[in-house]
């Protein structure tokens, strides 16, 4: 079992990046925060970065796109910050998220989750939360792959955005090409089954101070439907293990991804896709 601090405060941010014009008072009228930042605000660096293709960011744009050559300026840009609590609902998601989206459809900024760096993220405001049940995991976070360390030919997949539900990101590491896609799917259905079970613990009274998380837990195609907001009736299941990594100055914690059983090594991570029909 692995024990984790429940934070008293979450905050969700989002960027309004190089806006044509700044409003006198940009926060007036919303409960979210906004302030003026410059170039090196989080994630804007790491979007104009290089790219797997040289010819691209990693935002997916063209290094000569004019949206990163905007992002690449040096400000002012707009940070939108909204606190919550790690409970259901996370209104502080729609709330950030609204004032974000009117501030970039009035200045003409470009719109940027900083949480899961995700530019323009939406056609239109998303709307408040109802029930836990209709909340899909992939519509708010990401998952990024980074290379890992030569000479091998693999990939380290993280999730982006567990934070702001008070949970630490999901990390699987030595994923080959081919398993990126569908090791994507498994961690969206692992966070999804991890947020449903902290919603059920933290409504409790009163709320509890900290949470205890299965090392040990199933993963199944219905925790991949209702996270991809697909069809959440499927019957394939397998089962992972969670390794709590610590953070320090710089560097977060993470919930890293495990064999479920040592026997199963070293084809743990094919036979886990295998499992779910991926």
């Amino acid at each position: 079992m692995l024990i984790l601090p429940v934070p008293e405060v979450v905050h969700a941010v989002y960027l309004v990046a190089a806006p044509l014009w700044i409003p006198p008072d940009p926060g007036a009228g919303t409960l979210a925060l906004v302030h003026v930042v410059d170039g090196r605000e989080p994630p804007l660096p790491w979007l104009v970065g290089e790219g797997e293709c040289p010819r691209c960011a990693r935002c997916g744009l063209e290094h000569d796109d004019p949206t990163v050559r905007r992002l690449r300026g040096s400000g002012p840009h707009l940070r939108v910050t909204a606190a919550g609590s790690a409970a259901w609902p996370p209104d502080h998601l729609t709330v950030a998220a609204s004032a974000a989206y009117d501030l970039a459809e009035r200045t003409g900024g470009v719109l940027v989750d900083a949480v899961t760096a995700d530019l323009e993220p939406w056609a239109r405001p998303p709307d408040p939360f109802d029930v836990p049940e209709n909340f899909a995991a992939a519509e708010w976070l990401s998952v990024a792959a980074l290379p890992d360390p030569a000479p091998r030919r693999s990939w380290t997949l993280r999730t982006g955005g567990l934070r702001i539900f008070g949970i630490p990101e999901l990390r699987v590491r030595r994923v080959t090409a081919r398993q990126r896609p569908g090791w994507t799917e498994v961690l969206l259905a692992l966070a999804q089954r991890l947020l449903r079970e902290h919603w059920t613990a933290l409504a409790r009274f009163p709320p509890p101070a900290f949470r205890e998380f299965p090392a040990r837990l199933p993963v199944t195609a219905a925790d991949l439907g209702a996270a991809l907001a697909r069809c959440p009736h499927g019957t394939a299941r397998t089962h992972l293990s969670l390794r709590l990594d610590p953070g320090s100055p710089g560097r977060p914690t993470h919930l890293t991804v495990t064999a479920p059983d040592p026997r199963s090594r070293p084809l743990w991570r094919e036979r886990t896709l295998t499992d779910l029909g991926l």
